[in-house]
């Protein structure tokens, strides 16, 4: 009988680690800090769990996502309380008015998170941890990896497509599978050694493109919503983004330059030699 390629680890493994480390880190602390790696884990986790959807099933697959996605929310409004303030700073144009505005939400976020949002996170990603260690050992996960990163895919090149009328429901779909795909290849090299350079390398650009442009649309939001007239930022920032978005454009003809079939013929190749991970290697 074929011998299987020994792998440090699995998918499982992985998405229980990222689970033990988020714990860990909001168990210790709720600084800046502590909250912007939670919420990079959330996003990670996310990303695993797409990766093991066809080893779950969909409906587990569906609950464990809500959930994390759910319990990620205290992290994320914290998070981009604090990442305008930045954003506002590094602006040519600045407003005092804005400014108090984006210090008061980013105390008020962070206070709701350390009086009940933190204790409220970790209990559910106590749980999710908990009914993820009782899943079975599964043969093969490769099938399920390769699965998942072709639905994502799949969904980021639709997005891609319709990002193009510019609408922001579309771009912010876009920026969410992209950092989906980039979480998930940097996964796969993790535990697999499928190397994807060109493609995480592009990814990554990309994602990043995509963020700082979610991020000044989130700040136009905050501008009109706190009732400030500022046309002079409001034209850098629309500025900034045409520029944003342009480059994300070119960043996308690289990632999307293929069908799913493709990538997923080409997943199957790397994967192969892993067909059937060593069941000791999942917990049971």
């Amino acid at each position: 009988m074929a011998q299987h390629a020994r792998v440090p680890g699995s998918l499982h493994d992985a998405v229980l680690t990222l689970l033990g480390n988020a714990i860990e880190t909001l168990s210790s602390d709720q600084d800046d800090e502590a909250v912007h790696a939670a919420r990079k884990g959330c996003k990670r986790i996310r990303a695993g769990l797409r990766l093991l959807r066809k080893s779950l099933g969909s409906g587990a697959f569906r609950r464990e996502n809500r959930k994390i996605r759910d319990a990620a929310k205290p992290l994320g409004a914290v998070r981009d309380a604090l990442i305008l303030r930045r954003m506002l700073r590094r602006l040519p144009v600045r407003s005092i008015a804005l400014q108090h505005g984006l210090d008061s939400d980013y105390r008020r976020e962070h206070d709701v998170l350390e009086r009940r949002g933190a204790r409220t996170v970790l209990r559910q990603f106590v749980a999710t941890r908990d009914r993820l260690v009782e899943f079975p050992a599964i043969e093969s996960e490769t099938a399920s990896a390769i699965e998942g990163v072709k639905r994502v895919y799949k969904a980021g090149r639709k997005a891609f497509s319709r990002a193009r009328s510019g609408d922001e429901a579309a771009l912010h779909e876009w920026r969410k599978q992209a950092k989906y795909l980039l979480n998930q290849l940097e996964m796969l090299k993790a535990i697999y050694g499928a190397g994807f350079r060109k493609l995480r390398r592009h990814t990554d650009r990309l994602a990043e493109t995509l963020g700082e442009d979610h991020d000044l649309w989130v700040l136009t939001q905050k501008i009109r919503g706190y009732g400030i007239d500022e046309p002079s930022l409001m034209k850098r920032i629309d500025k900034r983004r045409r520029k944003l978005q342009t480059r994300a454009f070119r960043s996308g003809k690289h990632v999307y330059r293929h069908s799913a079939k493709h990538l997923q013929v080409r997943l199957r190749t790397h994967l192969s030699r892993f067909a059937k991970p060593p069941a000791q290697l999942r917990p049971r």
